[in-house]
């Protein structure tokens, strides 16, 4: 076998395969550039789901107090929660998405305001 094909032979299995440090640094580098990118988005998720949730409720209660007032031709006696709980009870309200506070300020039947916080995220019914 000639001499220079040894040689080569040797190289291959003296030659090592994988990544310098520089490179794994610089991989490093980038994910920690990606994560400090996308952590205050996702942050900021929660508190706009949360800010939703709290809007859809407001429009649920809202329908489910004048459908209530259609039935009953009164709306439900009582502070917020116990308003709330008469629509619970009538079937026009499900308790189990309800998180957060409602307030219910109907001092006029022909406008009626609905209002809710949840951790700092507040919303109306217009």
């Amino acid at each position: 076998m000639p001499t220079h094909t040894i040689r080569r032979i040797l190289d291959l299995k003296t030659k090592q395969e994988g990544f310098s440090l520089i490179e794994l640094m610089i991989a490093v580098v980038i994910v920690a550039i990606m994560v400090a990118m996308i952590t205050p988005q996702l942050m900021h998720a929660s508190a706009r789901a949360e800010a939703t949730a709290c809007s859809g409720n407001v429009r649920t209660i809202s329908a489910a107090l004048a459908e209530y007032q259609l039935l009953h031709q009164s709306l439900p006696a009582g502070n917020s929660a116990q308003q709330i709980q008469a629509l619970v009870g009538d079937g026009l309200l499900s308790n189990d998405a309800l998180q957060g506070n409602y307030v219910i300020q109907d001092t006029d039947t022909n406008n009626i305001n609905v209002s809710c916080s949840a951790n700092g995220n507040s919303a109306e019914n217009e």
